[in-house]
């Protein structure tokens, strides 16, 4: 198994030679699906879809509700 890598940015800090190498390499790696979390389109998946917009909708309605002082 690799090294475990952690960073903290600080904001302001310039990227180095080495880290923009690096974040150029990766622009060129293959875009991987991920079988656990499918893409949701709403072409190939519309139920799947529509089950999303509803709970953005409901989750949208309560954090409005919620700005406005009412309870839903």
């Amino acid at each position: 198994m690799g090294k475990e890598v952690r960073y903290t940015y600080k904001r302001g800090t310039p990227l180095t030679p080495e880290e923009i190498a690096m974040i150029e390499a990766a622009r060129e790696l293959p875009v991987e699906e991920d079988e656990d979390n499918p893409e949701i389109d709403p072409i190939s998946t519309p139920e799947q879809y529509a089950a999303l917009m509803r709970a953005v909708a409901e989750r949208n309605r309560r954090v409005i509700a919620r700005l406005r002082g009412v309870e839903p």
